[in-house]
């Protein structure tokens, strides 16, 4: 502490200088402040005027706009203009149509306020036919894709829709224009997904004009048609089931369901809708005559949106009368041959409603038949067959009837190949060997199974294919097949089911009994439909079907044999446009697609050359969604467009007009004057 007491005293006792300010030096001082201000404004001047002309430069390059209104009428440059309208079916089950009326309305405004010089692409969000759009002169895009546009029966594709607008105007120059038209319907705003669209400009304002009202209005439609009906023949009781789905917000106390077929009502229900939930409807008729038929199902009631009809088809035939020759016959009617081939041909007994009709008689009743009175033949186990019979037997099926051989202990080899197999035209697939008895210690079951035959096709389901593979055979004969397709073979590799063709008819031979007497086949849950699954292939087509459609705008597809390859079909739609399909080549056989599906309702199928055995109708129903009153909100919408600047105007405001300026030239002069300043407060800077 002592140390820095001298430090301490020295510090108390420092002189202090005195400052002196020197005239001269102030008055100098005083000026160079001065005189600093001065440049300091005209530099942040002239920062000033630099940046401004940066600014000037960036807007001329993103070709600014000034609007009034909806900003209908350009001035300026030429003006590219692509307008999307939706054609949805949304556009036309809500208020009867005036929405679609309104947007076409609307993009004819859009059309009317161009000028000479400037063009135009109408794009349907759903396209018919195969003309691409492109920029025109207005008024003929207004006449040639604006007036013919339509509804269709699908959903809104506004991917493909913006992808091709955005394609259109990227190749043009000047103004530039995007104009979408709908009532943004969710079922097709939903389907939007701008990544897809490829290369978008978000520079491009884009303005979304709503058409129709806002309120939705009680919705309902047809949800899916489905029958329960094994087989469709005339004669036969079918029921059809019709799901009914509502979309309204409060229930609809009664809505009139209705069957019609071929034009005429057939039945009609009616049923309370629940809201927001869906209803069955049961429906039963019967038809009258074989072919094709069409039909739909409808709702009636007052204030009702929606789709309210959907489409379905019937292919019929006429009802099968098959004849069975019983070669042994017994007492007891279970132990005959054709004990269980009756009843899987016809299992609950009732011919009224049955499409198989089986007819049986003893072997000695054979010289008397005809043929060509029943449609299918099947000798069971039959021992000796006369020649004339087996003549006619012959010409029945080179005429296109059917033959199932089942063999047994009566059928004598030698005997049926000097019948069936060595004459001018031989009904066996191949010639009879000997009769093989599986011994006791061995098991041979059903083994390989040809699915993908049309007569084995109900079998690619994996529990009937198990259902026929465990059925054990004790007893059988050899069959060496020329030219026949073996369609079930046996565990050990032996043939079980051959089949021939002769003429337009078709045999086939079973090389076990069709009873249970050397096999357990007929105990087995896939003993029935193997059995009418084989009597209606070989007779040339299946029991009828009930078809309910393919959804609009999906392919509908058809196959043929190879030899069809090079045939055309002519499909008719239903607002009678004619489109030709060409059946090429394909997997071995001829294939056909056609995807010109816009529009609901029945199509009809012409073979010009004829030949084809394909359904001659088929029906084209819209999604159900497409039901669906809701519209997409703002900010889902604003969601989906992401980066894209847009706007939504009602089309009330493309009444009003307005006016949209191009600011390119005034940009220019304001650039160019700036710059000119620029230059002049530069120089003075630095003198």
């Amino acid at each position: 502490m002592t140390a820095v007491i001298p430090l301490v005293i020295h510090l108390l006792n420092r002189r202090q200088q005195k400052r002196l300010r020197f005239p001269a030096v102030r008055f100098v001082l005083i000026s160079q402040r001065r005189v600093a201000r001065t440049y300091n404004l005209r530099n942040w001047l002239l920062l000033a005027v630099r940046t401004l002309a940066i600014i000037f430069l960036v807007l001329l390059m993103a070709h600014p706009l000034w609007e009034t209104g909806a900003g209908l009428s350009a001035r300026g440059a030429p003006l590219a203009t692509a307008i999307v309208v939706d054609n949805s079916l949304s556009m036309q089950v809500r208020e009867q149509g005036a929405p679609f009326t309104e947007a076409k309305q609307a993009a004819g405004r859009i059309l009317e306020a161009l000028d000479d010089g400037d063009r135009a692409a109408v794009i349907a969000t759903n396209p018919v036919g195969r003309r691409q759009p492109s920029l025109k002169d207005p008024r003929e895009a207004a006449l040639k894709d604006l007036e013919p546009l339509t509804v269709t029966a699908g959903a809104a594709d506004f991917t493909a829709a913006l992808r091709t607008a955005y394609g259109l105007l990227g190749g043009s120059g000047g103004q530039k224009a995007l104009w979408v038209v709908t009532d943004l319907g969710l079922s097709g705003w939903d389907r939007l997904s701008l990544p897809a669209v490829g290369e978008y400009d978000p520079t491009v304002p884009l303005k979304i004009v709503t058409v129709g009202s806002s309120e939705a209005a009680p919705a309902a439609t047809i949800t899916a048609l489905a029958s329960s009906a094994a087989h469709v023949a005339p004669g036969l009781d079918i029921g059809l089931a019709a799901t009914l789905g509502s979309f309204a917000a409060d229930p609809i106390p009664e809505v009139a369901a209705r069957l019609t077929i071929d034009g005429k009502v057939r039945d009609e229900k009616r049923v309370a809708l629940s809201p927001d939930a869906e209803s069955t409807v049961d429906f039963r008729f019967t038809l009258d005559r074989p072919g094709g038929h069409s039909g739909h199902v409808s709702l009636h009631a007052d204030g009702l949106s929606g789709n309210l009809r959907h489409y379905f088809t019937l292919h019929t035939r006429e009802r099968l009368n098959v004849l069975l020759v019983d070669g042994d016959p017994q007492r007891a009617l279970v132990a005959s041959e054709t004990f269980f081939l009756s009843r899987a041909l016809n299992p609950s007994g009732d011919v009224a409603n049955s499409v198989l009709l089986p007819e049986v008689i003893l072997p000695g009743a054979v010289g008397q038949v005809d043929p060509s009175a029943y449609q299918a033949v099947i000798l069971a186990n039959v021992a000796a067959l006369p020649p004339a019979f087996v003549a006619r037997l012959a010409a029945f099926v080179e005429g296109g009837g059917g033959l199932l051989l089942s063999l047994g202990d009566r059928v004598a080899p030698e005997d049926y190949n000097r019948a069936l197999w060595n004459n001018a035209s031989p009904l066996l697939p191949g010639p009879l060997g000997q009769r093989r008895r599986v011994p006791l210690d061995r098991n041979v079951t059903v083994g390989e199974v040809d699915v993908a035959h049309p007569a084995l096709e109900a079998f690619d389901d994996q529990r009937l294919l198990d259902s026929l593979r465990s059925a054990k055979v004790s007893s059988y004969f050899e069959v060496s097949p020329v030219g026949g397709r073996t369609l079930m073979r046996l565990s050990d590799g032996s043939p079980l089911l051959i089949e021939k063709t002769l003429g337009k008819g078709r045999v086939l031979l079973l090389t076990s009994t069709a009873d249970s007497a050397w096999n357990n086949l007929p105990l087995k849950t896939g003993y029935v439909p193997l059995v009418q699954s084989l009597v209606t292939s070989m007779t040339g087509g299946g029991s009828g079907s009930i078809d309910t459609g393919i959804t609009a705008g999906t392919v509908k597809r058809w196959s043929a044999g190879a030899a069809h390859a090079g045939k055309r079909l002519r499909v008719v739609d239903p607002k009678r446009g004619e489109n030709d399909v060409a059946l090429e080549p394909a997997d071995g056989e001829a294939a056909g697609a056609f995807a010109g599906n816009h529009f609901a309702g029945i199509y009809r199928v012409v073979s010009p050359g004829g030949g084809l055995d394909i359904p001659a109708l088929y029906a084209v129903n819209p999604p159900p969604v497409e039901s669906r009153p809701e519209r997409i909100g703002a900010d889902e919408l604003a969601r989906k467009l992401g980066p894209v600047n847009h706007e939504v105007l009602s089309a009330g405001a493309l009444a009003e007009g307005g006016s949209r300026t191009d600011l390119a030239l005034a940009l220019v002069v304001l650039l160019l004057l700036t710059l000119l300043f620029e230059s002049w407060l530069g120089q003075r800077n630095y003198e």
